[in-house]
């Protein structure tokens, strides 16, 4: 229970960065042949950069766990 912002990062980045690279090859595609807006592309790529995103602040979180933990032991 203690880490359970870990576990909800993980969740975000995890469903984030699988539904960007399953739906990019399709939007991309379509793009070209159909000409359609490039709208689809933008929100592929904001799902991508909010799965960096979380990456990035489970990574930094931790960092800070292991330096409090340093400082208590």
């Amino acid at each position: 229970m203690d880490y359970l912002w870990v576990y909800i990062l993980g969740g975000i980045t995890s469903s984030s960065l699988l539904f960007f690279l399953v739906t990019l090859s399709r939007d991309v595609f379509l793009v070209r042949k159909l000409r359609k807006k490039r709208l689809d592309l933008a929100i592929n790529f904001s799902l991508l950069i909010v799965s960096i995103a979380s990456l990035s602040l489970i990574i930094y979180l931790f960092v800070l766990l292991k330096d409090q933990i340093k400082l208590i032991g």
